[in-house]
């Protein structure tokens, strides 16, 4: 029980950092994001280090890289996101695929690794359609973003061929079309980020062809992260060329990013710590769509994105829905 009660406080401190870590990015430009990525990967890498040296420095494990490999691919395209459909509602929709993908992996015993039955497989199989359910509700929530770029520049006047019906029908349909691509965006995102945890995983259950290697899910942070570094760098310096060495860079992202880093890097070393102790199967569902309830409570109170009677009753619908679906597979176990 007290495994379990471990489990679930981890999930608890992990979803808290999760739907908070863009709050500090939130009030500023972002551009297209990899530099924010970049700088949060380099905060990441740092706390994976602090967290080696914790741990006695256990054996670096390169295969690990690849799982944050694929973070940083779904991350890539987290900014771009949450600019069309905000913070809230990002989460929440690559919450879904991220759910479904970790939670299969782990219930099924997908890509070699081995099965997690639950105990009450029927409450387990419940909660997480309840988590599906919310989520698909949270994607009827309609907000509000405003980027610093959406507004307009001192001096400049809309002119009055910009608020023709004509014009207008274009807008709404230019936005439909990019709240679609933001949502599709989102849901791929979700799917990398719901295999993150593959390669630990995997090293885990074949300890015959990984000899040394360790069933703590903490020793195996350095390497998990050091992938996120590797991956990060790479991309940026790709933008960077492809910019002719241009890159829009915002100077005052790099503190905030730099705290999003840190705040990213405790939620998951919180979640390694959940899944060693109530399994993938179960901390998956909890941490992949409670962070968006999280993410949309800022996007109401603080960002004021989501606004509305209709909308609030159906936020708050959606929000009572996915907690109940994450503590029915949190008591599953």
């Amino acid at each position: 029980m007290g495994s379990t009660v471990l489990g679930l406080g981890a999930c608890a401190l992990s979803s808290v950092f999760f739907g908070s870590l863009f709050v500090p990015i939130k009030k500023f430009d972002p551009g297209n994001g990899l530099f924010v990525q970049w700088v949060m990967a380099a905060a990441i890498f740092m706390v994976g280090l602090l967290v080696s040296a914790f741990r006695g420095f256990p054996m670096f494990q390169p295969f690990a890289m690849l799982g944050g490999m694929f973070w940083s691919l779904g991350n890539c395209s987290s900014i771009p996101i949450m600019s069309v459909i905000g913070m809230g509602l990002g989460m929440l929709i690559w919450g879904i695929t991220n759910c479904i993908a970790g939670w299969a992996t782990g219930r099924f015993g997908l890509f070699g690794i081995n099965p997690t039955i639950p105990s009450m497989p029927v409450l387990n199989y419940f909660g997480l359609l309840l988590v599906i359910v919310g989520g698909f509700l949270f994607s009827q929530v309609r907000s509000q973003c405003r980027n610093a770029e959406d507004l307009p520049e001192e001096g400049d006047d809309e002119s009055e061929d910009e608020n023709t019906p004509l014009v207008q029908a274009e807008r709404y349909d230019m936005n439909r079309r990019c709240r679609y691509i933001a949502i599709g965006a989102a849901l791929v995102a979700g799917l990398f980020y719901g295999i993150t945890f593959l390669p630990v995983i995997y090293i885990q259950d074949h300890p015959d062809l990984y000899p040394g290697s360790s069933s703590q899910g903490l020793d195996y942070v350095f390497s998990h992260f050091t992938g996120i570094f590797a991956t990060s760098t790479v991309a940026f310096l790709i933008y960077v060329l492809a910019s002719k060495n241009r890159p829009s860079v915002n100077a005052r992202l790099i503190g905030p990013s730099f705290l999003s880093g840190i705040m990213w890097a405790i939620a998951q070393s919180s979640w390694f710590v959940a899944n060693d102790n109530i399994s993938q199967a179960v901390s998956f569902p909890i941490i992949s769509m409670v962070p968006g309830v999280c993410g949309a409570l800022w996007s109401v109170f603080y960002f004021k994105e989501i606004s509305g009677r209709s909308n609030l009753r159906l936020l708050a619908m959606a929000v009572l829905v996915t907690l109940l679906g994450a503590v029915a597979v949190g008591y599953s176990k």
